[in-house]
């Protein structure tokens, strides 16, 4: 859901928002891009079935999240935490993370889905990672053990 990125929220017009408060028509293009990828995937399997090739479905992972945002520990789902410009997002294209505008980072990265307005912050790739090992967004399934390493091979 790249529609949800700081940076796409400011390319595009405020009107332009989905139920989620993210760019629509960013969305849209994702949303089409996945499912030619996923028709590809479907002639690679046929083309090479003794291969095993993977989906992660970012899209649906990313989604969870920002549907409830709260239920996976986070309060900011858009506002960077290591940005600058203040308002609704924290960001301004020309100071982003590590500028000398940008200042520090916030002090609890934990709370934010995103890192800079284009990167994802640790908390939000574990919440992901962990819907792609445990909750089925991986097709085929990745096994992974009770004990939590996962099963390659």
């Amino acid at each position: 859901m790249t529609g949800c990125l700081p940076l796409s929220l400011i390319l595009t017009a405020a009107d332009d928002r989905d139920n989620f408060g993210c760019s629509a028509s960013v969305n849209q293009l994702s949303h089409a891009h996945n499912a030619l990828l996923r028709a590809e995937i479907d002639v690679l399997r046929k083309r090479f079935p003794n291969s095993t090739i993977s989906y992660a479905d970012y899209w649906a992972a990313h989604q969870a999240v920002m549907a409830r945002p709260a239920a996976y520990g986070f309060t900011e789902r858009f506002k960077t935490c290591c940005g600058s410009g203040g308002g609704d997002y924290n960001f301004n294209p020309v100071g982003t993370c590590g500028s000398p505008d940008a200042g520090r980072a916030c002090r609890d990265p934990g709370r934010f889905v995103n890192w800079d307005g284009v990167h994802l912050t640790e908390s939000m790739y574990r919440a992901v990672a962990n819907m792609f090992f445990y909750r089925g967004l991986v097709q085929p399934p990745i096994g992974v053990p009770a004990h939590g390493k996962a099963r390659w091979g």
